[in-house]
């Protein structure tokens, strides 16, 4: 039975991931901060006949993160899948505009794209071996939509992006994958979504449901046939989602690309 590892898993599309690729076969190793939150996913999981554990780590603490790993091998096995998605823990703060920030600001906006390298170095090399893995990271609509309100927050999107599409390109002659989530909301129940509601800033027109982007992230893994997915409201968040398609073919328009969003 397959194992994946999913970093930065939290009460929404974190548990929804353990579910859909628990159902899938795959022993879960729910990775985060604080393990000890995970005891209700747990006893959900179990109750579904899904093998999981829970491991803290840290995505900022090198050496923790490589313990944390290590202790999932000596529990399931091989890592035979990475799901990279630590939210940031400042995402109801203010930010100060695009043409404001310095390079303290995008310094500390990345301090959580770093270590998804660390992760891909320590679990690339059996994957390999095997022939045999997949990777698949979480960044924002930003990373392909310019959205200046998000200021030095738009850096990390960006960055995480290029890394997943282009590690892509490299695995993928080699038979194994890595794609990226472009998130364009906000996922219902998550960590984000709770302090957003409790200090009244959540829309809850622009809500995502995080079993629907799961069963998205289950596909791409399993097909290989694009290395992103675009995550956008449904029905409810209709107008949301043409502004952010009119904004992103004016951006390919300008650029001289010809290729549509998917």
């Amino acid at each position: 039975m397959p194992t994946a590892v999913l970093i930065g898993a939290g009460p929404g599309l974190g548990l929804a991931m353990a579910r859909r690729f628990g159902r899938g076969g795959y022993k879960i190793a729910l990775v985060s901060r604080n393990p000890d939150r995970h005891n209700d996913a747990l006893r959900e999981l179990a109750g579904r006949g899904i093998e999981a554990a829970a491991f803290a780590a840290d995505v900022r603490d090198t050496v923790g993160l490589g313990a944390a790993l290590d202790e999932v091998e000596q529990k399931f096995g091989d890592v035979d899948f990475v799901y990279y998605g630590p939210s940031p823990h400042n995402m109801t703060e203010a930010r100060k505009p695009i043409d404001q920030i310095a390079a303290s600001d995008v310094e500390a906006a990345m301090a959580l794209v770093h270590p998804a390298a660390d992760v891909v170095a320590r679990t690339l090399p059996g994957m390999l071996e095997r022939k045999r893995g997949a990777f698949l990271f979480t960044s924002a609509i930003s990373a392909v939509l310019p959205v200046p309100e998000l200021g030095a927050m738009t850096v990390p999107a960006a960055a995480a992006r290029g890394y997943a599409v282009t590690l892509n390109a490299a695995l993928a002659k080699q038979g194994l994958f890595s794609g990226v989530l472009l998130i364009g909301g906000l996922i219902n129940g998550s960590d984000i979504h709770a302090a957003m509601s409790s200090s009244g800033q959540s829309d809850e027109a622009y809500l995502l449901d995080p079993d629907r982007i799961a069963d998205t992230a289950w596909d791409l893994v399993a097909k290989h046939e694009s290395p992103e997915a675009l995550i956008l409201p449904g029905r409810r968040g209709l107008g949301l989602t043409v502004l952010l398609i009119t904004r992103l073919l004016r951006v390919i328009k300008r650029s001289g690309r010809s290729h549509s969003p998917r």
